[in-house]
């Protein structure tokens, strides 16, 4: 009976970390192989299986688990809904979750601090599992052991984010630009209150311009979405003589050329566009806009794997880059 009562008490304290260890692998790829949510490789399924079956860690303890203490719901905090990348981020990061068995609350912060703070108390409440979030503030009292994740942005001291190339991408696009015979060239880019990647565009076109002794027009102001028509007016009222303009994304690309034609310049024979982010394509149809295409689907796999090792404890790099590629459309020579 003592012996008995000894096997009850050591198969009580087996946990999914005790499995992950036996089988030599991470706790979310055991919690996957023994919930069947998300794929896993038929060779590790059957070391965990193995594993879980030699410790006396019964599956169905790991479903009531999840069932007391996951929601199986990730929210994604964006700050608009209206602006093409971040839809096509959304799209493509719930196809990823859906095959984990995870459902996508989106948030649509509106550019607003203060609501990006409420929703950030949902994980700290317990209400999501886990969050995306992609700002353009700072938020300095966020917990970096909550599993939070990134796309371009810094959020704080801890938390991993996947990017772009930006600086090798925004280099060859200003690069194209010289190379066409460009001698005036501008850049206009979105400033964000908190570090983000998006820096490197402006800088790479800085570099480039100090390097082939051009002058500088950069304009970098602190806008909201759905203000690119007045940022670009405003670039334009500075810098009239512009024959060429590189963008911090398409949104001001598509607004650099509808003001050039308000202004009664042809595209690309007076001035030449290149944007950045290689979404509008389902929005515009025509001019083919020239631009940086950034691989969504993949940066979303990668932000979506991310989040699953924070969720589970496991080990994430700190930084995800993602490779992104020119594509000549109709707005350059």
């Amino acid at each position: 009976m003592e012996t008995i009562s000894k096997s009850w008490q050591v198969m009580a304290m087996v946990t999914i970390k005790d499995v992950a260890k036996e089988a030599g692998v991470g706790v979310g790829t055991a919690s996957r192989a023994l919930t069947g949510r998300g794929a896993v490789h038929p060779d590790t399924k059957a070391k965990v299986d193995a594993a879980a079956k030699k410790l006396g860690f019964v599956p169905n303890q790991l479903a009531r688990n999840f069932k007391m203490r996951a929601t199986m719901c990730v929210a994604i905090i964006i700050p608009t809904v209206f602006h093409p990348f971040f839809a096509k981020i959304v799209h493509y990061c719930e196809l990823e979750l859906f095959k984990l068995g995870y459902r996508l609350i989106v948030v649509n912060s509106q550019d607003d601090v203060g609501k990006e703070t409420q929703m950030l108390n949902m994980i700290r409440q317990q209400r999501v599992d886990g969050i995306i979030f992609i700002t353009h503030y700072e938020h300095d009292d966020i917990d970096p052991n909550l599993p939070i994740v990134s796309i371009d942005r810094h959020v704080g001291s801890g938390f991993p984010y996947v990017t772009s190339n930006n600086y090798a991408a925004s280099r060859e696009a200003v690069k194209s630009l010289i190379d066409s015979g460009a001698k005036k060239i501008g850049c206009v880019c979105g400033a964000t209150a908190v570090i983000s990647g998006t820096r490197h565009r402006y800088e790479a076109y800085t570099d480039l311009m100090n390097e082939y002794g051009r002058p500088v027009w950069l304009l970098k102001p602190l806008f909201k979405h759905g203000q690119e028509m007045e940022v670009m007016r405003e670039y334009f009222r500075q810098h009239p003589e512009t024959d060429a303009l590189f963008t911090g994304s398409d949104m001001l690309a598509s607004a650099a050329y509808h003001v050039a034609r308000e202004r009664g310049m042809r595209v690309p024979e007076d001035l030449q566009i290149i944007g950045y982010d290689g979404v509008l394509d389902a929005w515009e149809t025509h001019p083919k806009l020239t631009t940086v295409r950034q691989d969504v689907p993949k940066m979303a796999h990668a932000v979506v794997e991310l989040l699953m090792n924070r969720i589970h404890g496991e080990e994430a790099p700190p930084r995800v880059e993602i490779p992104a590629a020119l594509v000549k459309g109709e707005t350059t020579r």
